[in-house]
């Protein structure tokens, strides 16, 4: 108990862990896509399965291919900043598809959402790596699984409630907006994690 005490203290002590596993929440919670992609096809799209499966896929697309190419990201030792332009794009993306009446338009929308979203999540984990004592790396490390699991979920919840009360696009609109607000917030209040880099004796 006294171990999880030290891991939760430190998490709330330290501004630029704490912003990075804010802003993972931001993006997941606030602007989760998945649960949409069935009413936003049938609202926009004519409800047309092949459509749907190329949804679905898109956001994985433009995951895969980010991480491939990230080391020309990663290695300009900025993850703070590299996350929260990836957590922001991600929301804008988002935003966007849920504007948009082209397929064509959307999947674009949708690859470069996968792709804000990987090279964001990359550079979260490069910053609690880095930032957290090794004696409690394991505390926050669960802690930041936790986050990374718990919150897509949560943001599917959200959509569907959203969207049971508006529609899907109001619903995916409305998420990456509030996602880029948010992820702006942490960026305003935390300059650490904004302009940090990694100190010499980092990986």
């Amino acid at each position: 108990l006294h171990g999880v005490l030290d891991g939760l203290r430190f998490l709330t002590g330290h501004r630029v862990v704490r912003g990075a596993l804010v802003t993972d929440l931001a993006a997941t919670v606030l602007s989760m896509p998945v649960s949409l992609f069935p009413l936003v096809n049938a609202e926009r799209f004519g409800d047309n399965p092949r459509t749907l499966g190329l949804f679905l896929s898109a956001v994985a697309v433009g995951g895969v291919t980010a991480t491939a190419l990230s080391g020309s990201v990663t290695r300009l030792g900025r993850p703070g900043l590299v996350m929260l332009c990836g957590a922001g794009t991600w929301g804008a993306a988002l935003a966007s598809f849920g504007l948009t009446t082209s397929p064509w338009t959307g999947l674009a929308m949708l690859v470069v959402a996968g792709a804000a979203d990987a090279l964001s999540v990359v550079s979260r984990t490069t910053i609690v790596q880095t930032r957290t004592p090794d004696a409690l790396l394991g505390r926050v490390t669960a802690a930041e699984q936790i986050v990374g699991q718990a919150g897509p979920h949560l943001g599917n919840l959200r959509g569907g409630l959203v969207a049971g009360w508006t529609s899907g696009a109001t619903a995916l609109v409305t998420g990456g907006l509030l996602c880029v607000l948010a992820v702006a917030y942490v960026a305003a209040g935390t300059p650490e994690l904004r302009d940090g880099k990694l100190t010499p004796d980092e990986p």
